[in-house]
């Protein structure tokens, strides 16, 4: 199942995330898994910040659906991120009693109110934890959210805004974030990012060990579950540490110029 297919039929257990450098890219997929949910009959949790949500809602207007309307109607139920991280931490981490007690009770509340329906999930607390510098303890709430899928009738998209061309960002949070996710979405252009990711190999490796790069991530690309661009991203910055800021600098420039790839 590809992103698109993601967000517009959803099923139980599945996790989609988006990586986003502005919350523009991000309202553009909340605003259709939501409004795809809604017109199935499919009831919504968000749970997002403030200010993001006010991009989320303004975007699911442009689709039809008045959020006001949706959540006087039990339609949407909507949580403040901030808040809900605060309830769900205990000594500086998710506490897996606490994060059954106030997300798996908001499940439950909405699903009580439409009974065997499926739920549409949205989540904005692990970002507030990697913008706090906590990758890890985001990556254990992560992993809450997939424990409680295995119960719940539900599925989750997350976003966190994370820069593909930082060289931290590839080594540290992006492994993670890849790994806790059966869908990702790595740029808001997935083509152009091929593209500039492939320029970018030629322009540093050249096209021999551009070749070997690409043939050492195929059996990742077996699974679809992360984009092949994103993939090459990783391995270069794990197996090429000395190579891989040049190659992310490169991407990036291609990325933001975009032009056609190259034939082979």
């Amino acid at each position: 199942m590809g992103w698109n297919e993601f967000l517009h039929d959803s099923q139980s257990s599945d996790h989609g995330v988006q990586i986003y450098s502005s919350v523009g890219e991000l309202a553009e997929s909340v605003s259709a898994y939501l409004a795809a949910g809604f017109e199935a009959g499919e009831p919504a949790l968000v749970v997002a910040r403030p200010k993001n949500w006010e991009s989320f809602a303004g975007a699911l207007e442009q689709r039809g659906w008045d959020p006001a309307v949706a959540e006087v109607s039990g339609l949407l139920t909507l949580v403040d991120a901030g808040t809900a991280l605060e309830a769900i931490m205990e000594e500086g981490n998710p506490s897996a009693t606490r994060f059954a007690e106030v997300i798996g009770g908001l499940i439950d509340q909405v699903g009580d109110r439409h009974p065997g329906a499926r739920i549409r999930a949205v989540g904005e607390m692990v970002d507030i934890l990697c913008l706090r510098g906590r990758p890890e303890a985001a990556f254990a709430l992560e992993e809450l959210w997939n424990d409680l899928a295995r119960t719940r009738n539900f599925a989750l998209l997350c976003g966190y805004r994370l820069d593909v061309f930082d060289p931290a960002a590839q080594a540290v949070a992006l492994p993670g974030v890849c790994d806790s996710h059966s869908h990702v979405r790595a740029a808001a252009d997935p083509t152009r990012l091929a593209q500039a990711v492939d320029r970018a190999l030629h322009d540093v490796l050249g096209a021999s060990e551009a070749g070997e790069v690409y043939s050492s991530v195929g059996r990742e690309v077996e699974d679809k579950r992360v984009p092949v661009a994103q993939l090459i991203l990783m391995w270069v910055s794990a197996n090429l540490p000395n190579l891989s800021g040049r190659v992310l600098a490169a991407a990036r420039m291609h990325y933001e110029q975009p032009a056609v790839s190259r034939s082979h």
